[in-house]
């Protein structure tokens, strides 16, 4: 195959992703999104905050940075509730790992989350939606928040007070990548499922695809749970947020186990080192937070160290280990110039530089950004691994081209190491290899073409060759259930039958004879003859092939003799 081509076609996969991207920035920007607000209003600006030693007024929470809070902290914002002609009026708080308790003129119209906070466990992320009465004057807004951990938060999530159709079509429009890209992935996760169950059932069994489909399912899982969707439709909160933080930490155990059954070849020590800790890590992580030693979310720099370090661990072999198989493939007779691991590490190396981006923004967030989005955006980790699940649709889809073609290319080269050129039957190295391997009752037929050595001498070798194939032909007619039928010297023939009927050998040499004699009517160069004898495999259960071969050959020579009585 033309090298250039298989780099074009190759760099023409980065155009694809940047077009992939282009169309998801346009997608979830504010190009598609209406420029009215539907009755709503962000409150940023105008409060009073309080937290217990400190005490300011007119703060806009986007700019408000919180440097430490410590359990128990109580954190109080005050401000004022314009008075607007709204018919149900909603308030949106939304809240990560703090009890949450909403005032109206002094008096609590609402609180969450307590119960999480007295038991111990961590307090999961949630939207707090308050329906207020019909109001036509100001009333005075007091929201506490009670901190349940070390350092929970750094900044505050904006409140919104408008219509309940407001605030949802404010959340659809914002989130309407986040619902593609998830609905995408669980759906591309149950194709992939379903695809390895059917292969697995016409005995085609490639468990890689079960492992591709578990990350795409744990990343739309993830999708969903990180940009809060499921918080929004559901009321299983605390389940949300486990599994938010699951998914995230169980998906290198995945891209893990996918490589192993991959590649169990490349660097294999440090494979199941690398596997056996992304198997420990999960389950260490939710068994602590079982036992309430320590937050599921108290392991996020922990999770983002061990996979920085499996990174320059696992990358580096795996390079030299997949150029290696290349080479090799190259030097292959079966090469067909499809190469679909140099896609699955493109796609790997793209995750890997989407996840180190991750890393970067969530520390820079947490400590150095003094803006805050009161809705989670897409993270940078997702789009890796959207590229990552792409690259290995393409891994699949070229590795099925790849394996379909070298599987041609084998049945192609076998083809001519185990073919006769001259009749198109098998020849003996074909007919020994099958007899070394059959492991059912069988039948040998031995033949032998009469008078070819005649043929040549009397109307020359091209008569001879027209006997040899046209008495072929007649032996495929003649032993049509026949496993084998080859050509094993230049007059001899040898077929087997397996799991023969006691007269199948008799029947198919009458037949046989009942061809040649037609063939033998209207042939006015030369008369066709054979001599045959057959043993069966019964016959002698201790000698094996040799012994059965050499019984039928024998009784092969005694009608050969009687031809030439």
């Amino acid at each position: 195959m033309n090298k250039r081509n298989v780099n074009r076609r190759f760099f023409m996969l980065p155009i694809v992703l940047f077009i992939i991207t282009l169309m998801m920035v346009t997608f979830g920007s504010r190009i598609m999104t209406e420029s009215r607000r539907f009755q709503l209003n962000r409150l940023d600006k105008g409060w009073s905050f309080s937290d217990g030693e400190y005490t300011t007024d007119d703060v806009t929470l986007s700019k408000l940075r919180i440097n430490h809070t410590y359990r128990g902290e109580t954190i109080i914002l005050t401000n004022t509730l314009s008075k607007k002609a709204l018919i149900s009026p909603t308030l949106l708080v939304i809240s990560k790992m703090a009890v949450v308790e909403v005032y109206i003129d002094e008096e609590k119209v609402y609180e969450s989350g307590r119960e999480y906070y007295d038991s111990g466990l961590i307090v999961p992320k949630n939207y707090h939606f308050i329906h207020l009465k019909d109001t036509t004057s100001d009333h005075k807004l007091k929201i506490v928040l009670t901190v349940c951990d070390e350092d929970a938060f750094t900044q505050i999530e904006i409140p919104y007070y408008g219509t309940m159709h407001g605030i949802m079509k404010e959340f659809m429009e914002i989130h309407r990548l986040p619902l593609f890209v998830g609905g995408f992935l669980v759906i591309y996760s149950w194709i992939l499922f379903s695809l390895a169950v059917y292969l697995i059932l016409t005995k085609r069994s490639t468990p890689s695809m079960f492992f591709s489909s578990a990350i795409a399912m744990l990343l739309g899982l993830y999708t969903f749970t990180y940009n809060d969707i499921f918080y929004l439709l559901g009321d299983k909160d605390y389940f949300y947020n486990i599994m938010e933080y699951m998914a995230l930490y169980m998906i290198p155990l995945a891209i893990s186990v996918l490589f192993y059954s991959t590649h169990p070849t490349v660097a294999p020590r440090r494979q199941l080192l690398c596997l056996n800790l992304n198997t420990l890590f999960p389950i260490a992580i939710l068994l602590i937070n079982h036992l309430k030693v320590a937050p599921i979310n108290h392991f996020m720099v922990p999770f983002q160290a061990v996979s920085t370090l499996e990174i320059l661990i696992m990358l580096p072999p795996l390079l030299m280990g997949l150029n290696s198989e290349h080479k090799k493939k190259l030097a292959s007779d079966t090469y067909t110039g499809v190469d679909a691991d140099s896609y699955m590490m493109l796609g790997f190396i793209i995750l890997i530089f989407f996840g180190l981006l991750e890393i970067g923004r969530y520390h820079y967030n947490r400590y150095v950004s003094t803006t805050v989005n009161a809705y989670t955006s897409i993270n940078y980790l997702t789009l890796g691994m959207l590229y990552f699940v792409f690259c290995l649709f393409i891994y699949y889809f070229l590795h099925g081209i790849d394996s379909t073609n070298s599987k041609y290319v084998q049945e192609q080269l076998e083809g001519l190491a185990f073919t006769d050129t001259l009749t198109g039957l098998v020849n003996r190295a074909k007919c020994m290899q099958y007899f070394a391997s059959v492991r059912v009752p069988y039948a040998i037929v031995s033949i032998d073409l009469d008078r070819l050595k005649y043929v040549n001498d009397t109307y020359g070798h091209i008569a001879g060759d027209k006997m040899i194939k046209d008495f072929s032909e007649l032996l495929v007619k003649a032993f049509p259930n026949a496993a084998v039928i080859g050509r094993v010297g230049g007059d001899e023939f040898l077929v087997s039958i397996e799991n023969p009927d006691a007269n199948i050998c008799d029947d198919c040499i009458n037949f046989l004879q009942e061809l040649i004699d037609e063939y033998n009517q209207s042939s006015q160069e030369f008369k066709l003859s054979a001599s045959c004898g057959y043993a069966y495999s019964e016959e002698d259960r201790t000698g094996g092939f040799e012994s059965i071969f050499i019984l039928a050959d024998s009784r092969m020579y005694e009608m050969k003799e009687k031809h030439h009585a």
